[in-house]
């Protein structure tokens, strides 16, 4: 075995270990060898996972996160808008760390990945610093989705292009919740810098029929 080999083995069992003893939201919650599996329930048919994967040319790993959604797809075959996914079919939310552009979130560097432990201490250390990410950016996005929660509109204005059809889901998330969009929301959604919008008049015309 190589000595990077090697290396894997020990933090990818040390983080499992680690995301499982401190990762407490719901038992339909796992903690695999390499991913966080957010189950089906029999009240939710919406499911997600955040995976790490390691990069060879890297020599770290980048997290990459997915939602598929029964409800909000059913909702999108219903609206059938004239322009394409962001995302593969099925699914309603998909990221992984190298699109966070301008910024990084999971990594402490430019190239969106953490970089492989070499020692005892930076294994702890690295173990930390990734459960602290998924606690606080990655499975809280996720679960604010799989739950469909209000909360998933601002999720969306910050990062559209994650999402499948950004506009018809917080179109469908303000008429669940009876919300009114904000002028400010308004704004961003029309704002072309955003990219929220799929067809401006075809959305415009949804936003005065739902809302």
């Amino acid at each position: 075995m190589s000595v990077t080999a090697e290396l894997r083995k020990l933090f990818e069992f040390e983080l499992y270990n680690y995301l499982k003893e401190n990762i407490i939201y719901s038992p339909n919650i796992k903690c695999l060898k390499t991913e966080i599996s957010i189950k089906k329930t029999k009240d939710n048919q919406a499911s997600g996972r955040i995976g790490f994967r390691f990069l060879n040319n890297a020599q770290g790993y980048c997290l990459s996160t997915s939602v598929d959604s029964p409800e909000l797809i059913v909702f999108f075959n219903k609206i059938n808008p004239p322009y394409r996914s962001n995302n593969p079919e099925g699914v309603v939310y998909a990221m992984n760390t190298s699109m966070e552009i301008g910024f990084k979130s999971f990594a402490p560097n430019l190239g969106g990945n953490v970089d492989l432990p070499r020692s005892e201490e930076e294994r702890k250390k690295t173990c930390e610093w990734i459960f602290t990410k998924v606690r606080d950016i990655y499975l809280p996005r996720a679960i604010n989705l799989i739950e469909l929660k209000p909360e998933t509109i601002k999720d969306i204005i910050l990062f559209p292009d994650y999402y499948a059809y950004p506009f018809l889901t917080i179109l469908y998330l303000s008429k669940k919740y009876n919300r009114s969009l904000t002028d400010k929301e308004m704004e961003l959604i029309f704002s072309k810098r955003k990219r929220i919008l799929g067809n401006k008049l075809f959305d415009k015309k949804l936003l005065e029929i739902y809302l």
